[in-house]
């Protein structure tokens, strides 16, 4: 009999040590995703390098094309784990498809009820991103195939650093290693642009935000996806023959931090 009880709370102390492990081991895994996270870094997006944009069939034969304009949209990326998650949402009324009466077709009739698309990233393994999608009140998770580039130091910091020169003659007395670069007595190099409104400081244009980004780090994504859209009741009633089946995406994001 004591030999039995004895059995007995060997077995419980067995079996307390084994949850106690347990919940060490839950605690660490539960640190490590925090720790994790806290590795994420968020870029900001920048619309004018950024584009939505989407090809449909027309008449089974052509690809029919067209971009929405108006989006925003939130990026976090780990460049050590290359974890990478984002959201994103965009007015449907910002179509352009290069064709005013079918853009009012698009905005006016049976395409889109409700005028906003809303993305969510879930997971990420290798280069598959699979996201949440919110096309006219029905969401269905949509695999895409990303690309990431970067993230790399800013080159037009170089530019913003000779915008910032109190003389021309300080940009022209470096001495140029190539069409595009100059080096100064301290082998910084500064990025020449002849497009870029700043580089003559007589000039009082101003720049028109489409040679620079904002940040010290900049990163390049592109999504590339494929939906059905009778999945999301986009234009149900026209037939298939007509206006294809698939829609292919493609998320071009420029961002930096």
């Amino acid at each position: 009999m004591f030999a039995k009880e004895a059995l007995k709370s060997q077995d419980s102390i067995k079996s307390k040590s084994q949850n106690s492990k347990n919940v060490e081991s839950k605690s660490k895994e539960s640190k490590n995703i925090e720790s994790k996270s806290q590795n994420l870094q968020e870029y900001m997006l920048d619309p004018t390098h950024s584009s939505v944009s989407f090809a449909v069939k027309h008449l089974s034969v052509a690809d029919t094309i067209g971009v929405f304009t108006d989006f925003s949209g939130q990026i976090f990326y780990d460049k050590n784990t290359r974890d990478l998650r984002l959201q994103g949402s965009l007015d449907v009324d910002s179509v352009n498809s290069f064709n005013v009466g079918r853009d009012e077709e698009l905005r006016n009739t049976d395409f889109f009820i409700i005028k906003n698309i809303s993305l969510e990233s879930t997971s990420k393994k290798d280069n598959i991103l699979y996201a949440k999608v919110s096309i006219n009140g029905i969401t269905k998770i949509v695999k895409f195939n990303v690309k990431i580039t970067g993230p790399i130091r800013n080159p037009s910091l170089d530019i913003k650093d000779s915008k910032d020169s109190k003389s021309k003659q300080n940009i022209e007395s470096k001495s140029p290693v190539n069409p595009l670069f100059s080096t100064n007595s301290n082998t910084q190099n500064v990025l020449i642009n002849p497009h870029f409104p700043t580089q003559d400081l007589s000039d009082n244009k101003e720049d028109c935000g489409c040679y620079v980004s904002f940040g010290d780090n900049v990163l390049g994504i592109v999504l590339e996806g494929r939906i059905n859209r009778f999945d999301f009741n986009i234009s149900p009633t026209t037939p298939r023959e007509l206006l294809g089946e698939f829609v292919d995406v493609k998320i071009i994001i420029e961002a930096s931090n």
